[in-house]
Parts: structure tokens; sequence; C-alpha cells
């Protein structure tokens, strides 16, 4: 069944080819994975006090850094910028910064991430796999790593990061997920983008002319037709496909 397009009888919001889901907040449970992660920072600096507040201030300022750049347009290296903003800011050197980052954001979450899988995710995603439909994962931080602590890899097609040369910008620019879909071979007619804020995933898919689910249990109302808004992917599940 790989490839196969699902006709609007089988999924009510229209015929789908091919999903794109964000990963942050929306594979897993965001919020208790940084709570798990700044209780194991305060250990390993409960001797060292003021280098723990440091490490802590890098990393909050290296994920506002992001945010500032949403809305900007960078001249060459987007990662680069986003670490040098955080040194501006945080008044530490690169190294440091770089050190801190790749300890604290993509190394030492991997371990415990298995316990913030979002309820439901992997019958999703096997539901989807049996339906033909090709998968994407798109994220504003690198991807791979985080898919296999999951235990998830093995059902995208494509996964891609923002930061990646191909891309270079950040969402809400809708060119990451263009690209995505490329890779996918899907139209945007044919997808279904799947994330948790709609600031920026509904504003990626919206600037991309892509449907969006967004996974969250705060609803708000006078929506656009082509964002759907669910609490589970359970509640997914039964939106597409009953």
């Amino acid at each position: 069944m790989e490839g196969t397009l699902v006709n609007e009888t089988s999924c009510p919001i229209g015929p789908l080819k091919a999903l794109v889901f964000d990963i942050d907040g929306t594979l897993y449970r965001q919020g208790p994975l940084r709570r798990a992660m700044l209780v194991r920072l305060l250990r390993v600096y409960a001797a060292h006090p003021f280098q723990g507040w440091q490490t802590a201030r890098v990393l909050r300022e290296y994920r506002q850094a992001q945010e500032r750049l949403r809305a900007s347009t960078v001249a060459g290296d987007i990662a680069a910028a986003q670490v040098a903003l955080t040194c501006e800011r945080s008044h530490v050197v690169r190294d440091s910064v770089v050190d801190c980052v790749t300890r604290w954001m993509e190394r030492e979450p991997l371990a415990v991430l298995p316990r913030y899988v979002q309820p439901g995710l992997i019958e999703f995603l096997r539901a989807c796999r049996a339906r033909g439909l090709r998968l994407g994962a798109l994220s504003d931080y690198p991807a791979e790593a985080k898919l296999q602590a999951l235990g998830v890899a093995g059902f995208f097609d494509v996964a891609l990061c923002s930061q990646a040369v191909e891309i270079n910008v950040f969402k809400p620019n809708p060119r990451g997920l263009l690209v995505t879909l490329e890779r996918l071979g899907s139209a945007a007619s044919e997808s279904l983008y799947v994330g948790d804020r709609v600031d920026v995933d509904a504003a990626t898919a919206a600037a991309a002319r892509v449907r969006c689910a967004i996974l969250t249990r705060h609803r708000p109302p006078n929506v656009p037709n082509t964002l759907f808004f669910v609490s589970s992917y359970s509640e997914l599940h039964d939106l597409l496909w009953q």
C-alpha cells in the first residue's frame, strides 16, 4: 500500500497521501520532559550552583534566540545565528554555549524521552502506515536522534531539521514543510501537518497551504476550516478514519 492515496470516503477531511509531524511537544510531552531535565541539571550541579544557574540561563537564551529569529531574515547559517545571539545575550563564549546545548538539549534528554511519548502515538503511526501514507518529521531542532530515542524512527520516510542547509530558516517560514513534502512526493492538497503550536505550526501550514491538526487541550473558537484541534492521537485517528 506504499504511496496509496487515501480517498475521501475513508478520510472525511479530504484525500491524504502524507502526514508531516512537528516533534517537540507533538511526538512527546515537552513540559514534563523539561521539568525532568531541570531536576537532572540541578542534581548534576548541586555542588556548583553558579555553574548550574549559568547552564540553565544559556539554555533559556538559546530557546529564546530561536523565537526571536523566527521573524528575522538571516544572512548565512541560521544555526550559527542562534548560537551567536545566545552568546550575545548570555555573555557566554561560543564554545561553552555549543557544549551546553549539545549536552543538555541534544544528548541528555535522549535517555528519558521514551517516558514522555504522546499517548496513542505509536498506534496512530501504525494506522497511518497500514493505510499506505508517507510520513515526515520536521523540527526546528535536530530530529533524527529524538526519533530514534522515541522508538519511532522506522515509521518516517523523511526527517528534517530547519537548521539543515537546504532549509536554513525556522518555522513559520513554510520552506521546511515544502521541502519535506517534496521529498515525500506529496502535494500540499494531499497532505496534513500535525503540530502543537498555533503561532508556529498552524502558521507554517497556512503559509504552505497545507491542512493542519494542532494537538492541544485548549481550542480557540472561530478557526479556519483547514485547521483542526485534537486533544490526543486517538481523537485524530477518529477524525480521519471514523
